[in-house]
Parts: C-alpha cells; sequence; structure tokens
C-alpha cells in the first residue's frame, strides 16, 4: 500500500511540474529593454522612448488634430515614422485602436470587458493575433502572441512619473510592440 501511495504521489508532482512548465512564461528571457516615459509638460501625450543605456531611440508625439487622439511613432529625429497609433471613438465608451503603417490600417485593437478585473487587449494585426492582459493599478501587463509570452510592461521598477520598462523577445517588431505599450498607457489614463 505505502508503494502505491509513493507512486501516486510521484505522478501527481510530474503532473504537476509539467503543468507549471506550460505555463511558466512568466519572463521575457532573451529581451532588448526599452524605457518609455510620458513627458510631462506637453499639451496632450508625448512619449521618450529610450534603450537600456538611456539614449533615445525613439519618440511619440501628435500626428494631427482631429476627432480622436492620433500619435506618431517615429525615430529619435522625428524624420522616419515607424507606426502611427488612432484612437477609435466608440459611443459604448470601449476602447479601440488602430495602429497604421503608411496610412493603412495594420492592427486593429479592442478592450474586452472583464468582470474580474484584470484587463485584456485583443490585437488583431498583420503581425499575428496578440493579447494583451493586465492589472491597471499595478501597471503589469504581459503581451502574448499565439499563447506565446513576447513582451512585458511594468512600472514597477519607477515610482515617479509615467515611466515604465519594457521588455521585448528579441525577433519581435520592437517599435509595433512599443506601440502596443503606448496603447495601454494610453487607455490608462482615459
Amino acid at each position: 500500500m505505502a508503494r502505491f501511495v509513493f507512486h501516486l504521489l510521484a505522478l501527481q508532482l510530474v503532473f504537476i511540474a509539467g503543468a507549471l512548465s506550460l505555463f511558466s512564461s512568466k519572463k521575457v528571457d532573451d529581451a532588448v529593454k526599452y524605457q518609455l516615459q510620458q513627458k510631462v509638460l506637453t499639451l496632450g501625450s508625448s512619449y521618450t522612448i529610450k534603450d537600456d543605456k538611456d539614449k533615445p531611440v525613439y519618440k511619440v508625439g501628435f500626428k494631427q488634430l482631429g476627432l480622436g487622439k492620433h500619435l506618431q511613432l517615429t525615430d529619435v529625429s522625428g524624420q522616419q515614422e515607424f507606426y502611427s497609433i488612432k484612437h477609435i471613438l466608440n459611443p459604448l465608451g470601449l476602447a479601440k485602436y488602430e495602429i497604421r503603417q503608411n496610412d493603412k490600417v495594420i492592427a486593429d485593437i479592442s478592450r474586452k470587458f472583464n468582470f474580474i478585473g484584470g484587463k485584456k487587449f485583443s490585437v488583431k494585426s498583420k503581425h499575428g493575433t496578440f493579447k494583451i492582459e493586465g492589472n491597471f493599478r499595478s501597471r503589469e501587463f504581459k503581451i502574448k502572441k499565439d499563447h506565446v509570452l513576447v513582451a512585458t510592461i511594468s512600472k514597477k521598477f519607477f515610482s515617479v512619473g509615467d515611466k515604465y520598462g519594457v521588455k521585448i523577445n528579441r525577433g519581435q517588431d520592437a517599435p509595433f510592440i512599443l506601440a502596443l505599450a503606448i496603447v495601454v498607457d494610453e487607455v490608462a489614463h482615459d
């Protein structure tokens, strides 16, 4: 009988270890780190994005005036636009955004209503299907592509101002993932 109990416990441990390995993608391992900081003394939304050596690599500012917010993510000089981010006004009040490249919509981002308290976004794009999940209170988010963690957004390392750490797996389109991080921050302030 003791042998049977021992085998049963061993089988349970193997099962638990296997289950944990399936769901343990809590970290982005081979990552490039960025620092996303909203400029405080500007009219509207403006961001500076720095690399892990504190060197500015991208900037975000208003693209044009009109209904809904329309931002553009460019290189530091502002000469090369990577993506623009358009807030689509929604009568239900749920956040909906488009990411555009060369004035063509390449991604639709919709906020999903969630009773449990977390926030979820669904992203359908030319780069694939993404899910963004997290908590606005703690400002911790995960970006998954086809159920694989590709980036994290975290405010826990920065307590002053609007500053986030963004870790992006190598091989991902960093400006696109940073555009998703900007959408999350914009929704946090709406």
